[in-house]
């Protein structure tokens, strides 16, 4: 406990000493496209200076300082000639730091030198996802780091290249994985649905093949995002089965959770459709008859059925989707399986399309 205690008051001796001693950000390298060397380090010594750990001198000071003696700092990166600079501007340390964009990359490393030591005392290497509206961003984390701040893992999660990269994130610049668009496809109807489909219309059924094409339009909105998942809400609008004379209308309504990273998805929500359906019963011989034929006392099980006979009526299912988005260049290729559960035959269905990758 002893220790302990000696050294919390060894750091915060420490922390006292350094809030006592001044600091000059003198250069920074800059290579590839980015901010310029001003802009840098007027943001360095900006970020430093939030530390509330040294006593920064502003730019004006320094150029004050550096009249007497003419220092070329275009050529000035190396200890010597920094330590000698902070001599001339009689300060405790110098900062010096470097900046390669590198495509989607930004190398970043600080140096702080002692000058009387001529020696760096502290140093970081970084590499951020670059993004030039995030700069001051990323000059923050650098510095934390040099001076051993904890930093926020979400940030990390999102400008750090490699944690990025593995998430399959677009840094900080999001560009939203929406998948609105056009949807075609087919559909197959199962069991007794299936069956009365392809039955004779004098039997109730509608003389179709229980395959139908689909097509449609998908509408959706993402309202959660954590890097590699989303959570959106979809909208489908379709018809079913324009390729046997038929159009059959249907409203989709689903929750979906998305990974953008391996483009798999999944999906929920109700279904509404219209339908013609009548009340009928099935003989012993398992003929489907309706209503009005049951014989006097004869007291069948009524139910109800999809009938071309009867009326249309409104009824409401739930949908079940799974399926994964390709990408090829800036657009995307969604391809799902999508199935209604229905105690009279499942419906069953493949649908793709295509969507421009917005911001």
């Amino acid at each position: 406990m002893k220790k302990f205690i000696l050294s919390i008051s060894a750091s915060v001796l420490s922390i006292c000493s350094f809030a006592q001693e001044k600091l000059a950000v003198l250069n920074f390298d800059v290579v590839g496209k980015s901010l310029t060397k001003e802009q840098f380090i007027t943001i360095t010594r900006s970020e430093i200076s939030k530390l509330d750990q040294f006593q920064v001198l502003d730019k004006y000071t320094i150029q004050e300082a550096l009249q007497e003696k003419t220092f070329n700092m275009d050529q000035c990166y190396g200890t010597n000639c920094l330590s000698e600079v902070g001599s001339q501007l009689k300060v405790k340390y110098v900062l010096a730091g470097a900046v390669e964009v590198i495509n989607d990359k930004a190398i970043i490393t600080l140096r702080m030198i002692d000058v009387a030591k001529v020696e760096a005392v502290k140093a970081s290497y970084s590499e951020f996802l670059w993004s030039e509206g995030n700069a001051e961003r990323l000059i923050e984390l650098a510095v934390q780091k040099l001076f051993d701040r904890p930093i926020d893992p979400k940030m990390l999660q999102i400008y750090d290249y490699s944690a990025a990269k593995r998430g399959e994130l677009e840094g900080p610049a999001i560009r939203k994985y929406n998948l609105s668009g056009p949807r075609f496809g087919a559909s197959y109807l199962s069991g007794v649905n299936g069956k009365v489909f392809q039955a004779s219309k004098q039997e109730g059924g509608f003389d179709k093949a229980p395959f139908m094409t689909v097509i449609g339009y998908q509408f959706e909105k993402q309202y959660l995002y954590t890097g590699p998942f989303q959570a959106v809400f979809q909208v489908n609008i379709s018809v079913t089965g324009l390729d046997q004379q038929m159009a059959i209308p249907s409203l989709a309504i689903l929750n979906g959770f998305r990974s953008t990273k391996t483009g798999w998805e999944f999906g929920f929500g109700p279904a509404f459709r219209i339908r013609r359906s009548e009340s009928g019963f099935y003989a012993e011989d398992g003929t489907w008859k309706l209503e009005s034929e049951a014989k006097p006392l004869e007291n069948p099980d009524i139910i109800d059925r999809l009938d071309s006979r009867g009326d249309i009526q409104f009824f409401s299912s739930w949908i079940w989707a799974v399926g994964k988005s390709f990408k090829a260049g800036s657009m995307n290729i969604p391809i799902n399986f999508y199935t209604i559960p229905d105690k009279d035959g499942w419906l069953f269905g493949l649908s793709m399309g295509y969507a421009l990758h917005k911001n």
